[in-house]
């Protein structure tokens, strides 16, 4: 599958993010962790198959405060990988549907405020990249 270059910066949250996925239809597809977000979309890396192009519904939990919101997305894109571990595992790119979602809000909140401590010369939690990385 084609993945197109970047073009919006990516977010590396500093603690891993839990999803849990589901199919359009609610239906429990599995759980993963997001590695990395933009405004447009995210990484998945899960054990569980999703197939390209399905439509999910994700279930994102933060931390803090503590909160799960749920956030439609479409997949753009897979790819082979190693959890840290070197087991291997799936990777997904997934593409937001709702671009409006409070989640979706909740992760432009995420990359301002990333965005502020890179240029303030604190740790940084974010990683330009020049283009449409549904990551």
């Amino acid at each position: 599958m084609y993945t197109p270059p970047r073009q919006r910066m990516r977010i590396v949250p500093p603690r891993p993010m839990t999803v849990g996925i589901d199919d359009e239809n609610g239906l429990p597809l599995g759980y993963g962790v997001i590695p990395n977000v933009s405004e447009d979309g995210a990484c998945v890396w899960t054990d569980s198959h999703l197939a390209p192009g399905g439509r999910l519904v994700l279930r994102i939990s933060f931390a803090h405060p503590a909160e799960v919101h749920e956030v439609a997305a479409r997949v753009v894109w897979t790819g082979e990988g190693a959890d840290s571990s070197g087991a291997p595992m799936r990777r997904y790119g997934l593409m937001w549907h709702d671009f409006s979602s409070a989640c979706v809000l909740r992760l432009r909140h995420l990359a301002l405020e990333a965005f502020g401590e890179r240029r303030t010369g604190s740790h940084s939690a974010v990683t330009p990249s020049p283009g449409l990385d549904v990551l």
